[in-house]
């Protein structure tokens, strides 16, 4: 005890304070209104502070606190704060480094299939990644490599978890038959992210997603003979792996930044290889705590894969959180190449279709809904239904996403009598027909409706039959990059997401009493496959490696995607490095550092970088260079403010020399080439479009591997990209009555913020276009001096670093999504650690978000927004002077 005084005396003796809050808001997160946990509190120690120095630290600065978690890699703990202390004091304390609030994480919102399977090795992407290969004929199953889980938990008593030989599952945690071998509940099935946690020993999963993604780590589901049997066998990317559940997920609900990481470490104490996040919550910055924790794992040595989001559909900057360490995995989804469905039958046509319910018709007839152009109508108007004779027909009519949705398709087809209605996919793929009472809709790809129309103007009376059986199909868009996977750059415009792997679509196990399998698709089903890549190479290696030195060589090789219907290359910013290819992995004896090239700006554009080769092969190897561009992704075309949801296509290219080319380097070595980048002279740098590609090292020995890293860039200035989304008038002031509705206000009102009861509570509505590595909401009395940043009880601080936000909420076109700051007269006055009340007075509100790649002077180094001046009747009394 006189040690642990003496330490700590001579720790608040001798340290200068260097305590960064760091006021993360993570933007895109599926959790409502705020994400921040009340007084809860992650802490960064510095490097030499021990656990017991900082607690005293905490102590002797009257703080009052309950410990949540202590992190021992890094160097920290979770705290609760039970007094009146907040972060910002809390980081003024000696031997405090970094200061985060708890953040809230969710499950991503995968989507549910009832599509069944047939061989493994096509309805799991094997065939497309070579794990097929590397299964059969080099019997490599990732044996003895450890996994971690961290999600919602494992249904370990799964028959496709046992041990080989085994097919009765365990039984029993961690028994003798099972490779589950370790595992830990952090939370208890009531935990929701932020009541307390009821940790025990039994990682048991309730809710799915972790039975899945486990199986798709190392399920195997060839020779199960108990019920539930499967729909048809399976096989996971490493099906003999050693696999870890760590439960961070509750039954409902979603979990917290403090419990991850306490997570993250038990798996690194466990002695896992790898670990698997798929989950994140949304858009941020590097620093948040779980990167920071990642990267320093992966410097210890465990690999740390991490799902990049389902945020396709939103456009750029939306690559999720968790990965974005830099040298953790981001994973990018695939949409399987192979796919189970019914099929039907029109002529010589037989494709897969998807219908809202049983098609119980025998042959019947189709009749085309065709606009004055002669091509297929939407759909979406009556007068085009009562024109036909559809009774007793099936109705086919086109299907873009942003014209009317199917329900009321079904209900115009089901008012004319109508058998149901086909709707054929536009731009491609099968979409999920929704159910309109026992009326079939019916979904097919773009290419079926292309076919049906030219069999119909040949003979209008051929029938359609449905089938019921399920069958294998080459998939419109399979083996391409899925829509729904988010875009990168990162807020700093680093390269992410990394790699990609299937996900769309993926047959794996689910918990036994949830009819033990399923198929899902998302970044959640891709970031698994990659984490079982990790052991298979691994495995193959025979020695070992850090989580970073895995990445680069899965990088290196994977295979450079088009998109769908595309003659050029898909941009890395959506693909990453491209589809994992473990065969190619594994077979090589090329590699290049780094693993990726950063090309920033125009302003800050680095115009020659240096890579290195190496060959690891047994004799001299001649290397050809080349450069292979990307599509530019262009967000921002019709001046818009805020990104468009699906990126333009264009073709602004940069190009690349090399200092040497070809290049002859002996086994062993390494050669140095210097790569110079020049702008691509395509393109508008006033509409920020992101340019990328690929630097590739192809060995001339017939037969070998060629390697690539991947570039990305953007042409303009990233300083000058908008943040806030005034094209829709954000931000801007409103006020909230007692039942949550919004009201325009005039500048002249007054807000009666005087309780217990506010009757209309001012609200700043905000809608971040893009990252600021600060936003703030300030307050300025009538005489327009400084008084604090806004606090929200909803929202916390306005004084934060922020990502963007998403188009829609859930996905919901016109659903706009918007941050709801309400205030109810506190502030926190610059400098200061606690929040003053003000008085009623007349106060100016203003909106100042810094611009990216600045160093935050205010008022210069940030985009502002005056919202005008309002009169606001407080608790605190003071006398109101006129506007």
């Amino acid at each position: 005890m006189k040690i642990a005084a003496i330490l700590s005396a001579l720790a608040a003796a001798t340290l200068v304070s260097a305590g960064k809050l760091h006021k993360l808001n993570l933007k895109g997160t599926e959790v409502p209104e705020s994400n921040i946990v009340p007084g809860a509190y992650i802490i960064q120690y510095e490097p030499h502070v021990s656990h017991v120095t900082a607690s005293n630290n905490l102590k002797t600065h009257k703080v009052g606190f309950r410990t949540r978690n202590q992190y021992t890699k890094f160097n920290g703990a979770a705290i609760t704060v039970t007094s009146d202390h907040d972060g910002e004091a809390l980081a003024a304390i000696p031997g405090v480094q970094h200061v985060w609030p708890v953040t809230l994480y969710s499950l991503p919102k995968v989507k549910k299939s009832n599509k069944k399977a047939a061989d493994p090795y096509v309805t799991s992407g094997h065939q497309m990644t070579g794990v097929d290969v590397v299964h059969s004929q080099y019997k490599i199953t990732g044996k003895g490599i450890k996994i971690g889980v961290l999600d919602s938990g494992v249904d370990y008593r799964h028959p496709a978890f046992a041990a080989k030989g085994s097919n009765a599952g365990c039984f029993a945690r961690y028994g003798k038959n099972c490779r589950v071998a370790h595992g830990w509940d952090f939370v208890g099935d009531n935990f929701t992210g932020s009541n307390t946690p009821v940790p025990d020993s039994d990682p048991m999963d309730c809710q799915g997603h972790g039975t899945h993604v486990a199986g798709i780590v190392g399920g195997n589901a060839l020779n199960i003979a108990v019920e539930p049997l499967p729909p048809q066998p399976f096989i996971g990317v490493a099906p003999d792996a050693i696999i870890g559940a760590y439960r961070i997920f509750g039954c409902n609900g979603g979990t917290n930044s403090a419990v991850i990481m306490a997570a993250m470490e038990l798996a690194f104490n466990d002695g896992m290889d790898v670990i698997n996040m798929s989950f994140g919550s949304g858009s941020s910055f590097q620093t948040n705590p779980i990167a920071v924790l990642g990267e320093i794992l992966s410097t210890n040595g465990m690999a740390v894969v991490a799902a990049a989001g389902d945020d396709g559909v939103d456009g750029v900057w939306m690559v999720s959180d968790t990965g974005l360490g830099e040298t953790s995995s981001s994973v990018a989804s695939f949409d399987n190449k192979y796919q189970i469905h019914h099929a039907f039958t029109y002529g010589d046509i037989y494709r897969p279709y998807v219908s809202s319910v049983p098609v119980n018709l025998g042959p019947t007839a189709i009749v085309p809904i065709f606009s004055v152009d002669g091509s297929l109508s939407d759909g979406c108007q009556l007068y085009q239904y009562t024109r036909i004779d559809a009774a007793g027909k099936f109705i086919l009519v086109g299907g873009y996403p942003d014209d009317c949705d199917a329900h009321l398709r079904a209900v115009l087809s089901a008012t004319v009598g109508a058998a149901g209605v086909i709707i054929q996919s536009i731009p491609y793929g099968l979409e999920a027909a929704p159910a309109f009472k026992d009326f079939p809709v019916i979904s097919i790809e773009f290419q079926a409706g292309v076919d049906i129309i030219a069999a119909y103007k040949k003979d209008p009376q051929t029938l359609v039959s449905f089938s019921a059986e399920n069958d294998n199909f080459l998939v419109e868009n399979g083996g391409f990059p899925s829509d729904f996977s988010s875009f990168g750059l990162d807020g700093e415009l680093r390269s992410k997401p990394d790699l990609g792997a299937p996900g769309s679509d993926i047959l794996s196990t689910y918990p036994l009493a949830k009819d033990g399998y399923a198929v899902l698709s998302g970044t959640s089903m891709a970031t698994p496959y990659i984490a079982g890549a990790h052991a298979l190479y691994i495995q193959s290696q025979k020695k070992t490696f850090r989580g970073s030195q895995v990445r680069k060589v899965l990088k290196n090789t994977a295979t450079i995607s088009k998109d769908f219907n595309a003659t050029t290359t898909a941009s890395a910013a959506k693909q990453g490095a491209g589809l994992v290819n473990v065969l190619n992995a594994i077979l090589t004896t090329t590699c290049i550092s780094p693993d990726h090239i950063d090309l920033f700006d125009s302003v800050r554009h680095r115009k020659t970088v240096h890579i290195k080769i190496k060959n690891e092969g047994k004799k001299l190897e001649t290397y050809t260079l080349s450069h292979t561009p990307a599509d530019a992704l262009n967000s921002y075309s019709w001046g818009n403010i805020f990104p468009d949801g699906t990126p333009i296509i264009e073709a602004d290219h940069a190009t690349v020399g090399f200092s040497a080319n070809p290049i002859d380097i002996a086994p062993g070595e390494t050669v140095t080439v210097a790569l110079t980048f020049k702008m691509p002279k395509k393109g508008d740098e006033t509409q920020w479009p992101i340019y990328s590609g690929y630097v590739i090292a192809t060995p001339n020995t017939a037969g070998s591997v060629a390697v690539h890293v991947p570039y990305t860039g953007l042409k303009g200035d990233f300083s000058k990209v908008p943040i806030q989304d005034s094209d829709v008038g954000d931000p801007k002031i409103f006020g909230k009555n007692a039942d949550g509705l919004l009201a325009s206000v005039p500048p002249s009102r007054s807000f009666d913020l005087r309780g217990p009861i506010v009757q209309l509570t001012p609200v700043i509505i905000t809608r971040e276009a893009s990252h600021t590595p600060r936003f703030t909401i300030r307050v300025y009395d009538s005489q327009n001096v400084f008084q604090g940043y806004l606090y929200s009880p909803d929202l916390g601080l306005a004084d934060v670093a922020l990502g963007r936000d998403r188009n829609y909420v859930d996905n919901i076109p016109y659903n706009t999504s918007f941050q709801v700051w309400s205030w109810l007269g506190d502030v926190q006055p610059e400098g200061a650690s606690k929040l003053v009340s003000l008085p009623s007075n007349t106060y100016r509100l203003e909106v100042a978000s810094q611009r990216k790649f600045t160093s935050g002077v205010y008022p210069q180094d940030f985009e502002i927004y005056d919202l005008g001046s309002y009169t606001f009747l407080t608790n605190n009394g003071g006398e109101i002077p006129p506007i």
